[in-house]
């Protein structure tokens, strides 16, 4: 019968919790990420959420994702915005996206935590076109002058790859 020391059992176990950490570490960094948040959780008609994103790289395909989040006690079931990007050369798009947010039986589609929800939507997927500062506006595009129980909403870019 062979009886392993106690040191053999930590280095086990050290070993174990580092691979463990690297593994955990090794996940997809995304090209931008930043949130806005909203005063007093409410989103006013004047509260526009305004992200510049230095761009270098024109090879690559991108991931346009936004992210919102609501309480539990938001009274829709989506939300309109409209996405408003400025390249460097000064030329401007504008596009409405819907993010769905429950289902028509009133259950939320996001991740639900506590009395936050969060919803996820991925609204594009392209290269670039050319190097240099992008600005990408997000305004409400609902008929209500403020939404209330809106925390805040975030852009996220990452590689398609």
């Amino acid at each position: 019968m062979i009886v392993k020391s106690d040191s053999h059992y930590i280095k086990v176990f050290l070993f174990s919790t580092v691979a463990l950490l690297l593994l955990s570490s090794c996940g997809k960094q995304p090209y931008f990420d930043e949130v806005h948040n909203f005063e007093d959780e409410v989103w006013t008609e004047r509260d526009t959420a305004s992200f510049n994103v230095p761009v270098d790289d024109t090879i690559n395909s991108y991931d346009f994702i936004m992210t919102l989040r609501t309480s539990t006690d938001y009274k829709f079931s989506n939300i309109w915005v409209h996405v408003i990007t400025t390249a460097p050369d000064n030329s401007t798009s504008k596009v409405a996206q819907r993010i769905p947010l429950a289902r028509p039986d009133g259950s939320w589609l996001g991740r639900v935590s506590g009395t936050i929800v969060e919803s996820k939507l991925r609204f594009d997927s392209k290269q670039f076109p050319i190097k240099g500062d992008y600005k990408f506006e997000i305004v409400k595009a609902t008929q209500n002058e403020d939404i209330d129980e809106v925390l805040d909403i975030s852009l996220r870019v990452e590689s398609s790859n």
